[in-house]
């Protein structure tokens, strides 16, 4: 869903992101748009004009934590918004809600995540949601497809990809250790999570915004 900066054709950088990030994170609280009721019909005018000027409503399915970041997230300015601020996914993931995630885990891969949905399962309401993602009708899948496809999900990597990953050492800094043989402090669970790393665009646009907001040299004599 667009951002009320993209909707009035303003100047924007990465607000329409955070943007779309609170979107998201309300839907899968919600189950619906934030602007849109499910299977709502409604002209994109007004889902544009509820995007520029209406609250978003928040039930009882949503934590304080939940309804504080979506709030921010949401912000109809984007210089109020979460993650527009100067620090960019450093502020977000600072955010209470994230508080027992270690991202540098969850990067690495190594995170278990509180759920895993089922390969084989289909998450649709009926038969109906599940039509809408095909247009090709009665095709009947053999034993050899089923086991192909209860696969395509699980993470299953081929031999030439892991090998490659190997060499380009996407990870090698999960294998790296501390003297003593201990993981080091970011990747061990007991240990509390470390703050996150300010990145290479935002060090770039910091340099930038200093450069501009210094006075000019005097001027020569």
């Amino acid at each position: 869903m667009p951002s009320p900066e993209v909707i009035q054709n303003e100047a924007y950088s990465f607000s329409p992101d955070w943007w779309g990030l609170g979107c998201l994170v309300f839907e899968m609280i919600q189950g619906q748009s934030p602007f849109r009721r499910r299977k709502e019909r409604v002209k994109r005018e007004e889902v544009d004009r509820r995007v520029r000027e209406d609250p978003e409503e928040y039930s009882d399915k949503f934590s304080e934590e939940a309804k504080d970041i979506c709030r921010q997230l949401l912000a109809k300015d984007p210089k109020a918004r979460l993650g527009c601020q100067g620090r960019g996914g450093v502020e977000v993931k600072a955010h209470i809600i994230f508080k027992n995630i270690n991202f540098k885990r969850l990067e690495a891969g190594i995170l278990e995540p509180p759920f895993s949905p089922d390969p084989r399962a289909v998450y649709c309401k009926d038969v109906l949601d599940i039509e809408q993602f095909s247009t090709v009708k009665g095709v009947n899948l053999d034993p050899t497809d089923d086991d192909f496809y209860h696969k395509f999900v699980t993470g299953s990597v081929s031999i030439p990809w892991q090998n490659e990953m190997i060499e380009m050492e996407c990870f090698k800094e999960i294998n790296v250790y501390e003297t003593d043989g201990l993981l080091c402090s970011d990747l061990d669970v007991n240990r509390p999570n470390p703050p996150p790393k300010r990145g290479f665009f935002y060090r770039l646009f910091r340099r930038e915004a200093s450069a501009a907001s210094s006075p000019p040299p005097p001027a020569p004599p």
